[in-house]
């Protein structure tokens, strides 16, 4: 990747030096701007394919990145290591919830909620924490706040999967896999397969 500001940093010096005109300026900087879109962010809002989508995670060297993967697919250990790697005081609080719901640690995970600003994860996160806990009233008020439909369909799904109808929680994520691009396509992926392993 430093290669990429190498050149980049050659070409507009170089473009100074011949006299190049201000709009090639213009246009070497769009191209490398779209080159950072597509080699940081493309993968994990727009892929298609859940395969490479996890080996780009696998791969990336951003700690957010590597952390999920982690999670998803490697263990916890090295998810906790990858975790103190992450400089971003918000996305590290984050990372925690994400942590320790999935370790069940709810307690701890509801302090880390409690910093988090109002957002749609914090709502999400909050609602999974409170429907594992049993309390149906946190439950509602957390639900009430989501407006992301792929968010509202994943708590429908662990709803019956804690009922014990997991057949119609798969049949649901079938569905939205169909349609799902990035991250929520490889997390839908995830969940369906860790419904089906624990058969």
């Amino acid at each position: 990747m430093i290669w990429a500001f190498i050149i980049f940093f050659l070409a507009t010096f170089a473009m100074g030096v011949i006299g190049a005109p201000q709009w090639g300026l213009f246009v070497l900087l769009f191209l490398f701007l779209a080159y950072l879109f597509i080699f940081y962010y493309y993968p994990v809002l727009f892929g298609k394919n859940a395969d490479k989508i996890k080996q780009y995670l696998r791969k990336s060297k951003i700690p957010n990145y590597h952390f999920i993967y982690q999670l998803l697919y490697s263990n916890e250990a090295e998810a906790e290591k990858t975790l103190n790697r992450i400089k971003q005081k918000t996305a590290r609080n984050h990372a925690n919830v994400m942590l320790l719901t999935k370790q069940k640690k709810y307690k701890e995970a509801k302090e880390h909620l409690s910093k988090m600003k109002d957002n749609k994860d914090k709502s999400y996160y909050g609602a999974v924490i409170s429907l594992h806990e049993g309390n149906q009233n946190s439950y509602n008020s957390y639900k009430e706040q989501i407006k992301d439909t792929v968010y509202l369909s994943w708590l429908e799904a662990e709803e019956l999967v804690l009922e014990g109808y997991k057949n119609e929680a798969i049949a649901i994520l079938d569905e939205q896999i169909k349609h799902l691009r990035g991250l929520k396509l490889l997390s839908a992926v995830h969940y369906r397969d860790s419904m089906t392993q624990d058969e």
